[in-house]
């Protein structure tokens, strides 16, 4: 018996429906994304905590607790006991935490007491380091020894020398100053005033330069306070008039008696007042 091909239409379309179905399967596009398998997501292995039992170069002292390669302890550290697994246990028996006693590796860790392990150094050539000389340091000058040298250094008399102020002339008429000068010291016959006090500071200067060339003598402090002039009018303790005048020297802050010299101002030769008078002269 030879079969016949359908001729009904909906056996046509029962006939065909598995090929349809493969085929429509087959050109149809997944509305669903396939995710491939990726390692990017797993966690690396950081490795095992380990306590160690000794000291171990470019890795820690002994009782340091780090982590380390799994394969390292596994095959090396454990069998030798070089180091010991930290478990949440081992945390527990010995009092610490995993989450803050774990430190880190040190590499830069060497054991002093293995051979090998500290780096040569080259031998360094000694440099000779200078030799500071101390200085010498002087002893202070007694006040007894500072009076003798300013007795024997000081001279009796010292002499500065400034420009008289001449006394207004008795009548109108004009004249020289020189005239008025010369006039007025043959008229006047109390003190002659100056231009230019002399006062105990110009007196304890050259007072130093009489002393400064002497060893001890440059030791010696003079100070304007150590000078008293004598007779003077006001308390200013200035020199304001021509003549000679006693000197009192004291010795510092001592009790010692002090010393007695004279000062003398005298009438320099005549110059004009916008000039600085002449510079003080010492005589003896």
């Amino acid at each position: 018996m030879v079969g016949r091909s359908p001729t009904c239409l909906s056996c046509m379309q029962r006939l065909a429906q598995p090929f349809i179905t493969a085929n429509a399967l087959a050109n149809s596009i997944p509305l669903v994304q396939t995710r491939a398998k990726s390692t990017h997501l797993v966690p690396s292995d950081k490795g095992v905590v380990v306590r160690l039992l000794e000291n171990i170069p470019k890795f820690g002292r002994k009782d340091a607790i780090f982590r380390v390669e799994r394969g390292r302890m596994r095959n090396e550290w454990f069998p030798r006991k070089m180091a010991e697994y930290m478990t949440v246990a081992r945390f527990k028996e010995l009092g610490l935490s995993p989450k803050t006693d774990v430190g880190e590796r040190d590499p830069a860790f060497i054991d002093m007491k293995v051979p090998g392990q500290l780096p040569t150094l080259k031998p360094s050539i000694p440099v000779a380091e200078p030799q500071q000389t101390a200085k010498p340091v002087k002893k202070a000058i007694k006040p007894e020894r500072v009076r003798e040298l300013l007795d024997k250094l000081i001279p009796k008399t010292t002499t500065f020398y400034r420009i008289p102020i001449p006394a207004p002339p008795s009548n109108a008429a004009t004249i020289s100053p020189l005239v008025a000068v010369a006039a007025a010291q043959e008229s006047q016959e109390g003190p002659v005033a100056i231009y230019g006090s002399v006062s105990t500071k110009d007196i304890a200067s050259s007072i130093k330069g009489r002393i400064f060339d002497h060893e001890d003598g440059a030791q010696i402090i003079i100070e304007p306070t150590h000078v008293t002039v004598l007779g003077l009018k006001d308390e200013s303790n200035k020199i304001k008039e021509l003549g000679r005048f006693e000197v009192k020297v004291s010795i510092g802050n001592s009790n010692l008696e002090p010393i007695t010299r004279f000062v003398e101002v005298l009438p320099s030769e005549e110059k004009s007042q916008d000039k600085k008078p002449a510079s003080p002269r010492t005589a003896v």
